[in-house]
């Protein structure tokens, strides 16, 4: 049957279906499993459906909460919006105190590590660990591609649909060391299309917020929580020096780097993720 995101792929366990009023939009969420509290947060240009192997994988053992970030997937997508990474960790912390969660672990990729540091960092939300995966985190950040997309965000909100879908399925098929299926691709496509999916997408890539991450990295020194960092050894959106490089800044952190897997190491590798984030997570949350 085909699903919501309008392609034949089994989403079980990703099912958004709460609404939440933020400060940048409605944004929809759920909730999956029994255990410990785990928040996470994707990236650009994805949405929560990425974490779905993951958390059917370890719903028995921990509680996730999964949203999509204002202007991205299912949540509300307006002219006007504000969807820079600094908007997305206020969202973030205003998430976690509606949700009433105490002391949570953060678990971003992407741009959602910067919105899991920034709600840790900036907004002082408590946590009881930080896990960073293929982080867009430090300066300079964006793929070639990206950069001259925000130089041109006008230009390609008007292209054809048809070419804005091939070029967005080309550029996201560079971020995985394998070949994805079609139907992921559309998946993670879907959200993107149509009048108001494009000019979001666009919008969202013209407010990239390179200063954000340029703060947050003059903090990251005085993080204090247990910090997992994951990273693809095949990543060629961020490269694995990036993760060795906040390894570096982090006190006490641990830096895993998975073989075989790219940028989307929770879809190239999702057992192989799966089971380094529980060894991880079943530590962190014994404590």
């Amino acid at each position: 049957m085909e699903n919501e995101f309008g392609a034949f792929i089994d989403m079980t366990t990703i099912n958004l279906t709460e609404e939440l009023e933020s400060s940048c939009g409605v944004i929809m969420h759920g909730t999956s499993g029994d255990g410990p509290d785990v928040v996470l947060v994707h990236g650009t240009p994805t949405s929560a459906i990425v974490w779905d192997s993951v958390v059917e994988r370890l719903r028995r053992r921990y509680r996730f909460h999964f949203l999509d970030l204002p202007g991205y997937g299912k949540s509300a997508k307006f002219e006007g919006q504000e969807v820079r990474l600094r908007s997305f960790a206020r969202v973030l912390a205003e998430f976690i105190d509606r949700k009433q969660l105490a002391n949570p672990v953060l678990v971003g990729h992407d741009f959602g590590a910067a919105t899991v540091l920034g709600a840790h960092l900036k907004h002082g939300v408590p946590v009881s660990g930080l896990c960073i995966t293929d982080g867009v985190v430090l300066s300079p950040w964006g793929t070639p591609f990206s950069r001259h997309v925000k130089q041109h965000e006008e230009i390609f909100a008007a292209v054809p649909e048809y070419v804005h879908e091939a070029v967005l399925g080309a550029h996201l098929r560079t971020a995985m060391a394998k070949t994805p299926e079609p139907d992921l691709i559309k998946a993670l496509i879907h959200p993107w299309l149509g009048e108001v999916g494009q000019r979001a997408y666009y919008r969202q890539v013209g407010q990239y917020d390179y200063s954000y991450t340029e703060e947050l990295e003059t903090l990251y020194p005085s993080i204090d929580a247990p910090t997992f960092i994951i990273w693809g050894e095949q990543d060629r959106w961020v490269d694995v020096s990036e993760g060795a490089r906040l390894n570096n800044l982090i006190p006490n952190s641990r830096l895993c780097l998975l073989p075989d897997s790219g940028h989307f190491a929770m879809l190239d590798s999702p057992g192989l993720f799966s089971r380094e984030l529980d060894a991880w997570l079943a530590g962190v949350t014994a404590q």
